[in-house]
């Protein structure tokens, strides 16, 4: 091996370097050894391929020459890796030199390219130029990366209640190895055993829970690493089995059925179908066969058997019904029309396959009361007591454990009426001459009754319910009467209006009146200012003038006494104007004012 540059070549050390080393060894022996300083680690976990600095702390100042040994003694010089002095530096290789060894500041000892041999112990001895000697030792261990592990199983599948090994394979530079299942870190028990060094996991008394992906973890300080996961499964069961649908089964005839045998097995059950305790021959968990023949029906059983854990299992279901799916039924009254406090039968026509019959009235259940009677099979439904609530469409509705139908509805009318009629309009009626006039005959009545209209008596040969005729003579009002008649109940009702006829003038309605009175107020007031512009003109005639009255009331100034100013010099001259309606006329001789019938007309003179 080649010299390193700035190493102990004795043979190129000459003159005082051989007085001077000699010097320093004589001194060294006589000096006694100082008391042991530590030595740091840099890093303090070294990797295999990485550097490591070993020095003395605290670093000395006063260091003559320092010597390294790969041992924890120093007399044996076949261990000394350099010799070294600091000042001028230079440093003498060793026996135990590999060529990667080099002399830092303060005697440190430097190793580049460390592999696990670089691990073990180290000593520096120190001469000091006044003291004495120091010697200080210490431990190195160099750390690998470590490879990824693995796990070995005695077995991938192990019996409920057993026992199963597993070891963990890794590197033995691991420091900590740790077992996982599933991903959780396992905790030791009485079922879980390790090893000493724990590279060895002993389950006992296996249960269902001890199945699981299975993995060992190895870790040092400079690296962590993780088995893939090998898997144990437990081997159980089947404890139980059940047939779904669970029994008793009622089935349709002629519709597919599907058995289901359960049960909770590892490895998956062996399965075999038996009907009527004979081999079906069916092998699957699940068995879909059609029910054509009633011979279908009886006990069905399933049997399912672990052949890793030898364990049997059977599992039966109730005798199966097989039913028919029931056609549509249909409802048969006695009557279609009952009259009302009759009586009336429906009857629904079903197969005797239905174990269900249900009565319905427009969409909605019956309830049975002491008008409502059913037969012991429920077919027939007798109503007593016939109310008009109970027309309707009437329905009858089977079932049975596959199937449900209802019939078409039947419509039962209940005969009724008329219990009373009217005239529309209600009277008196007071109609004019030559209008049209019609009257409309009412009355409530299933079914609808028959109308006959009469005139004071005598039949009108009118049939319809409402008749429409124009008076156009006196002798056209009087008493007008209908009647009613429902011939499926032999009711009769009448009902009459008495009708009076008037002239088309004689009939004034208050707005008419109100026109005549406002239009006649206005006339008075233009007669009232012609008579003031006649009388303010020079010349214009004489001052005196006749009050103005009007027609049929009595010549009367109201508030005028005997001493009043002569006409022309008042304020104000009254007038009493009296209207009377219709073609009435008024007897002779005063009249009293009919109330609102007093109009003033204000006339003044300035």
């Amino acid at each position: 091996m080649g010299r390193l540059p700035g190493s102990w070549d004795p043979s190129a050390w000459g003159g005082p370097w051989v007085g001077l080393l000699l010097a320093a060894s004589v001194l060294s022996s006589c000096l006694q050894p100082a008391p042991a300083q530590p030595i740091l680690i840099t890093p303090p976990s070294p990797a295999v391929g990485g550097d490591v600095s070993l020095a003395p702390q605290p670093p000395a100042q006063n260091v003559l020459l320092c010597k390294w040994f790969r041992s924890a003694i120093i007399t044996d010089d076949n261990r000394r890796i350099f010799t070294y002095i600091p000042n001028p530096p230079a440093q003498s290789n060793g026996p135990a030199h590999t060529g990667r060894e080099t002399a830092g500041p303060g005697c440190a000892l430097n190793i580049a390219g460390l592999t696990l041999s670089d691990t073990g112990n180290y000593t520096v001895q120190m001469d000091l130029n006044n003291g004495p000697s120091s010697i200080i030792t210490v431990g190195l261990r160099v750390y690998e990366m470590l490879t990824q592990p693995t796990v070995t199983p005695n077995q991938t599948q192990v019996l409920e209640n057993g026992t199963f090994t597993l070891t963990c394979n890794s590197s033995p530079s691991a420091d900590t190895l740790l077992w996982l299942r599933d991903g959780s870190h396992l905790v030791t028990d009485q079922r879980l055993e390790l090893s000493p060094d724990n590279r060895t996991l002993t389950v006992l008394n296996v249960s269902r829970g001890d199945a699981g992906a299975y993995q060992c973890e190895v870790r040092n300080p400079v690296s962590t690493n993780r088995s893939e996961p090998s898997t144990v499964t437990v081997a159980y069961g089947p404890g139980s089995a059940r047939i779904d649908p669970q029994g008793p089964i009622t089935h349709a005839l002629g519709s597919p059925l599907t058995l289901t045998c359960v049960s909770d097995s590892v490895p998956p059950s062996r399965y075999r179908w038996f009907h009527n305790g004979t081999d079906a021959n069916e092998t699957q968990s699940s068995w879909t066969f059609s029910l054509t023949s009633w011979a279908q029906q009886g006990t069905f059983a399933c049997q399912a058997h672990n052949p890793d854990t030898n364990l049997t299992a059977r599992a039966s279901v109730a005798t199966i019904q097989v039913l028919e799916m029931l056609p549509q039924p249909t409802v048969t009254p006695n009557q279609t029309q009952v009259l009302e406090n009759g009586t009336f039968t429906l009857t629904c026509n079903s197969s005797p396959g239905a174990d269900t019959l249900l009565w319905l009235r427009d969409g909605s259940d019956l309830a049975t009361d002491q008008r409502l009677e059913l037969s012991p099979d429920n077919r027939t439904l007798t109503v007593l007591n016939v109310s008009r609530g109970d027309a309707g469409a009437y329905q009858c509705e089977v079932r049975n454990p596959v199937s449900t139908n209802r019939s078409e509805p039947s419509t039962v009318t209940v005969a009724y009426g008329p219990d009373s009629a009217r005239i529309d309009p209600q009277g008196p009626i007071t109609h004019p001459l030559g209008s049209p006039l019609t009257l409309t005959c009412v009355s409530d009545s299933v079914p609808p009754s028959r109308y006959r209209w009469f005139h004071n008596g005598t039949d009108a040969n009118e049939t319809r319910s409402s008749w429409t005729f124009n008076p156009t003579s006196w002798a056209q009002q009087g008493t007008f009467a209908c009647q009613a008649h429902n011939p499926d109940t032999n009711l009769t009702v009448r009902a009459s209006v008495a009708v009076r006829v008037v002239a088309l003038g004689t009939s004034l309605s208050a707005g008419a009146i109100a026109g005549i009175v406002i239009g006649s107020l206005a006339g008075v007031a233009l007669v009232g200012g012609l008579v003031y512009f006649l009388l303010r003109k020079p010349g214009g005639g004489p001052e005196q003038r006749t009050p103005v009255r009007g027609p049929a009331a009595p010549a009367h100034n109201q508030g005028v006494g005997d001493d009043k100013p002569p006409l022309g010099k008042e304020d104000i001259q009254y007038s009493t104007l009296a209207f009377t309606s219709g073609a009435q006329k008024p007897p002779p001789g005063p009249q009293p004012l009919p109330a609102g019938g007093t109009v003033y007309s204000e006339i003044r003179k300035k």
